[in-house]
């Protein structure tokens, strides 16, 4: 797996970046007419990223989510009507510093011990741009809402990697209370990347 991003700065704001996903959210899909047909893929913080970027006070910083679970089944051999199940653990999400973790793990942000999970389930996925833009739904923090994920394939070897981003507005999903609802304070748009390299379910 290719090592953890290093995090442009860490702090006690880069909590509330952090915060935002989980979520998710994140998936796995492509044209997978050129693996295989019919078949289920996973993959998992052991086999791929999950990294986040925002702003505090107009200062980026970035973070990750250790452990998530993706799930992708095709249909028909290709990448059109593919079910992807994405979920996020939300309390390993990290910014780097103890302080920061702490308070992004509390209640006026992902409030994980309330909220232990993200979860992002695939509604459509259609061709578009440069790759796949897949539209589903977020959960997070009880909240559910429509979220869309850009997909993209590419081939390495004999391994498949998916990467892909997202757009996240935080607010929608209640992420952020007291102060942090600010979004001059904390921007209110969470910058999702992942890089997942997708293994057969039955690998193994």
């Amino acid at each position: 797996m290719a090592e953890k991003r290093t995090l442009n700065r860490v702090g006690f704001s880069d909590a509330i970046g952090a915060t935002i996903f989980a979520a998710l959210l994140v998936a796995t899909w492509w044209p997978l007419a050129a693996v295989a047909a019919d078949e289920c893929y996973r993959a998992d913080g052991d086999s791929g990223e999950l990294n986040f970027r925002g702003e505090a006070e107009g200062t980026p910083f970035s973070g990750f989510f250790d452990d998530f679970e993706v799930r992708l089944c095709t249909v028909d051999g290709g990448l059109a009507g593919a079910a992807i199940e994405v979920r996020v653990a939300t309390g390993s999400v990290t910014v780097g510093n103890r302080q920061g973790d702490e308070a992004l793990r509390g209640s006026d942000l992902l409030a994980v011990e309330q909220f232990p999970e993200a979860t992002w389930v695939s509604e459509s996925v259609e061709a578009g741009g440069d790759g796949y833009q897949a539209e589903g739904r977020l959960r997070l923090r009880e909240v559910s809402a429509d979220q869309a994920v850009n997909l993209r394939l590419e081939q390495d070897g004999d391994a498949w990697w998916l990467s892909g981003d997202a757009e996240i507005l935080r607010l929608e999903f209640n992420v952020g209370t007291g102060e942090f609802d600010d979004p001059e304070f904390i921007r209110n748009r969470v910058d999702l990347r992942f890089d997942l390299e997708l293994e057969p379910e039955n690998a193994g």
